[in-house]
């Protein structure tokens, strides 16, 4: 009689969130853990998965991971093609060059700056193409409850689900963030104005159709980039406002308002900027920004739950920084979820998950969090108020902006994840390996 054997479940993840950070992290779950068994699925609490809101730069820390994983060449489609430059800095009074960033496009990884709905549709795709998740809509998540070995996922459409990994995606509002993290959203201190413009309309006096140009003003700033394979140009216009004048304006993407509120509040600017305002056809959105203050961890319940993104680390868009961050998240991630399960499918069980998740925070948390303090001090820096302007009129801010900017972002942009992970590996897990080899019961991996 021939024995039965005996098949092992599936290692179960559930991504709280179907935007752009649930998606990729669901692909490059995919990419890691092809070999082990995993059941992936993305509970979205909308109807469909959307994004609101219209551009989305990309750095190249971001899109080399999607090449790693061949999503890349996709993104490189709905981008354009564009000059090697990140964003031209420009004089708010009359458009004068302060300086230009380049970016350290290699080929085709390169910056790229695109419609969030065109990415989340590539990205979506993809999942649907290579059934790296189930996906579920209108699944609003409650709260989690442990299990011990598993979480229980209460939705608030009265139904649950198990997983033995809860991954939050749910953004800067995030449901999972507020169980676990007692903190506040914190105004910024700035608003932002939104809108398009197709580039038709405004060419062919508008010298910047493939890449992002930025004015810089006493309190407000102007930046500009083309997205839609550069048929689009998308403006985000940001002033400093105090909280006592907001009246009850709040943080929405779905706050519109009249053009000459707009119009109003950057009439000082120079006429080729302020004529986007003028072209723009539906009322441009206007929201206020607000961030939180750094989260002391983002691994609970035994590492069973996880933050990732704006639910780990919101921060203001200053830096344009923070997709790419949710995405090298979602990459290590799921480097260290590939090497747990390919250790405890043969045996080796002297890491668990929550040191691997551990791992994880452990990698990304430093620099996720200088970036949120770094997108703070952008923001005040192209409104001439950061400290060292303190008391300088717009004419010596200037040069201070420019060489303060000159090698600012380059530490963003250029960081090797694959060693950084490395290298927090042979601390962190090499040195549990090493202690359980000399443990009276040497190398065996049983527990």
């Amino acid at each position: 009689m021939r024995r039965k054997t005996k098949t092992t479940p599936p290692f179960r993840v559930a991504i709280i969130g179907g935007g752009i950070g649930g998606l990729t992290v669901a692909l490059f779950l995919h990419h890691f853990c092809e070999a082990q068994s995993v059941q992936v699925d993305v509970y979205e609490q909308t109807g469909e998965y959307r994004e609101i809101g219209a551009g989305i730069g990309l750095g190249v820390n971001a899109t080399k991971l999607l090449h790693k994983i061949g999503v890349g060449d996709a993104v490189n489609d709905i981008a354009g093609t564009k000059d090697n430059i990140w964003f031209a800095l420009r004089r708010f009074d009359n458009s004068e060059e302060i300086t230009t960033i380049f970016s350290n496009d290699e080929g085709k990884v390169r910056q790229a700056s695109v419609a969030r709905y065109e990415l989340l549709n590539v990205l979506l795709s993809f999942v649907k193409d290579r059934g790296a998740a189930n996906l579920h809509t209108k699944k609003k998540c409650q709260a989690v409850e442990d299990l011990g070995d598993s979480v229980r996922i209460s939705f608030a459409d009265g139904t649950s689900a198990e997983a033995d990994l809860v991954i939050a995606c749910d953004g800067i509002h995030s449901k999972m963030r507020q169980q676990f993290v007692q903190d506040k959203h914190v105004y910024s201190g700035k608003i932002v104005y939104r809108g398009s413009v197709p580039m038709s309309r405004i060419s062919p006096e508008w010298t910047f159709p493939s890449y992002s140009a930025m004015w810089v003003g006493p309190g407000k700033h102007i930046v500009t980039y083309p997205i839609s394979a550069n048929r689009t140009l998308y403006y985000v216009a940001c002033i400093t406002k105090d909280e006592d004048k907001l009246g009850d304006l709040k943080e929405s993407w779905s706050t519109t308002c009249e053009r000459e509120e707009l119009e109003e509040d950057f009439g000082d600017v120079d006429e080729l900027a302020r004529k986007l305002f003028r072209l723009t056809s539906e009322k441009p959105s206007k929201w206020l920004i607000n961030d939180r203050d750094p989260a002391p961890q983002w691994t609970f319940l035994g590492g069973k739950v996880v933050l990732l993104g704006d639910a780990a680390h919101p921060m203001v868009p200053h830096q344009s920084a923070g997709a790419g961050q949710a995405m090298e998240d979602g990459y290590i991630i799921a480097k260290a979820l590939a090497e747990h399960l390919d250790r405890r499918k043969t045996g080796q069980k002297t890491v668990k998950l929550s040191q691997w998740m551990d791992l994880y925070q452990k990698v990304r948390m430093p620099r996720a969090q200088k970036v949120q303090e770094t997108s703070r001090g952008a923001g005040l820096l192209y409104q001439m108020q950061a400290p060292q302007m303190e008391g300088k009129t717009f004419d010596e801010c200037v040069p201070i902006l420019a060489e303060t900017v000159k090698n600012r972002l380059k530490w963003i942009f250029t960081e090797d994840l694959d060693v950084a992970y490395e290298k927090e590996r042979i601390e962190t897990v090499g040195s549990l390996d090493e202690e359980k080899a000399k443990s009276p019961l040497g190398g065996c991996f049983c527990m």
